[in-house]
């Protein structure tokens, strides 16, 4: 599953990321790697952006960058 699949609530552990380029060049430097570890916190009212808990930064992020990272649930 993808990182905006989530729902609310859902802690997630980064699996890998699909994206490619640019994209994938800043979503590293921010934080998201592989075995990283968040919380989907909140979406905006038309589900973009994601307001991420990512280790001890808080992050929002586009639900179209969000589809590039694929997570797995950490509560399951």
């Amino acid at each position: 599953m993808t990182l905006d699949q989530l729902s609310i609530g859902d802690s997630f552990v980064i699996s890998h990321l699909t994206a490619n380029g640019e994209i994938r060049k800043r979503l590293v430097d921010m934080g998201f790697v592989a075995g990283a570890t968040g919380k989907l916190l909140r979406r905006g009212m038309l589900g973009s952006p994601l307001d991420l808990r990512l280790g001890a930064y808080r992050i929002a992020l586009r639900a179209t960058e969000a589809q590039h990272i694929v997570v797995s649930n950490a509560d399951a």
